[in-house]
């Protein structure tokens, strides 16, 4: 058994860039990715450093699994020793078209930690999914005292698992945007505060006073009324 996380290596100095490929009947999927690592305690594993690798791709129901298998494998420092390293990389399709992450799945000595995987948002089918940033996600095997866990970290990768053509990605759709979702809310929020501030200016200027004033020769005003 392996020790429990502290955190995620940064692994800025071991960029390596890999390209991921599965192909087969009637599943194909594409991973490009400069840092792939996974975390212990001690050490870690750079997945991208390791060239004996071998990758599947497997359909059931409305999922897509990519499954990178890397062999018998130390990590970084030669700290950890483990024996068929297989990293599984879950996805599935909505019912409106879309497809996204489910879960990620790291299996060695015949343990397996799994997670939930939201790094994929839903996006349309015709594109892949680009990410700039880190993506950390900690996997574990459920127990409830002392589990086993481990952290899988992707930065700079580019995904896709449908509508793969030639070996070759279609148009991304970036994980980062031009405008954040807070710069969005002071936008807004901006643009609320400026409509309301006109608008009030524009009802004080349409305040006007009254061209006629009542004098003691205007007649009463007479309101009938049934008795």
């Amino acid at each position: 058994m392996l020790p429990h996380p502290l955190s995620a290596v940064d692994c800025k100095e071991y960029l390596n860039p890999t390209v991921y490929v599965a192909e087969g009947g009637d599943c194909s999927t594409l991973l490009y990715v400069e840092v792939f690592n996974v975390t212990f305690e001690g050490d870690f594993f750079g997945l991208t450093d390791l060239t004996e690798t071998s990758v599947t791709c497997s359909v059931t129901d409305d999922a897509r699994d990519m499954e990178i298998s890397f062999g018998n494998v130390s990590s970084h420092n030669e700290l950890i020793n483990v024996t068929d390293l297989k990293v599984k990389l879950g996805f599935s399709q909505t019912s409106t078209g879309y497809w996204k992450s489910k879960d990620v799945t790291v299996s060695y000595n015949d343990i397996s930690l799994t997670s939930t995987f939201s790094a994929v948002p839903p996006i349309s089918k015709k594109f892949s999914f680009a990410c700039s940033s880190m993506t950390n996600t900690t996997v574990s095997d459920g127990k409830a005292v002392e589990p086993t866990k481990a952290i899988v970290s992707l930065k700079n990768y580019q995904v896709q698992v449908f509508n793969v053509a030639n070996t070759k990605f279609s148009t991304e759709i970036q994980c980062v945007t031009w405008i954040s979702e807070g710069a969005w809310m002071g936008i807004v929020a901006g643009v609320l505060t400026i409509t309301i501030l006109i608008l009030s200016i524009m009802m004080l200027l349409n305040t006007a006073t009254p061209d006629r004033f009542e004098t003691a020769k205007s007649k009463c005003l007479i309101i009938p009324h049934e008795h």
